[in-house]
């Protein structure tokens, strides 16, 4: 008898583990090639504060920062190196696209459009963003953001 219960609760357990994988469906892509002209835009928003942030880089470095709640907006023009490593950043990231339901409330919001030759678009949020493959992408882009709007 106890080698019966045994069984069914390994069987039990091992059915409830591959049902919570089950449902998890991803679809992998790159970045597109950032080369010729392009351009970048980077919205940042919700949380607990209800932030909505946005910066838009072209492909000569320039780019506007706008707080959406205050209506400030912000130019400027990315360095050489700068504008290379953010290059860098998105030729080696690897989006992976869960298309498994998830909720967050007073999660940010993390949504990304890159328009030139090819488009992409991706939204990922606080519970997502580290299996997308975005966050060193959405991180350099999150710290250009910062540095001109608080």
């Amino acid at each position: 008898m106890k080698i019966k219960f045994a069984f069914f609760t390994v069987f039990i357990f091992l059915s409830l583990a591959c049902q919570s994988s089950a449902g998890k469906v991803s679809t992998e892509s790159s970045l597109p090639q950032l080369s010729g002209d392009w351009t970048i835009t980077f919205r940042q928003s919700g949380g607990f504060v209800g932030l909505s942030r946005v910066i838009e880089i072209q492909a000569n470095g320039a780019y506007t920062a706008t707080d959406e709640r205050s209506r400030e907006s912000f130019s400027g023009q990315l360095s050489s190196a700068e504008l290379e490593a953010l290059i860098q950043i998105a030729e080696a990231t690897k989006f992976s696209q869960s298309l498994e339901p998830h909720g967050c409330a007073d999660c940010f919001i993390y949504d990304l459009q890159i328009s030139g030759s090819e488009s992409f678009t991706a939204q990922v949020d606080d519970v997502t963003l580290s299996d997308s493959g975005l966050e060193p992408f959405i991180d350099a882009l999150r710290k250009i953001l910062e540095r001109n709007i608080q």
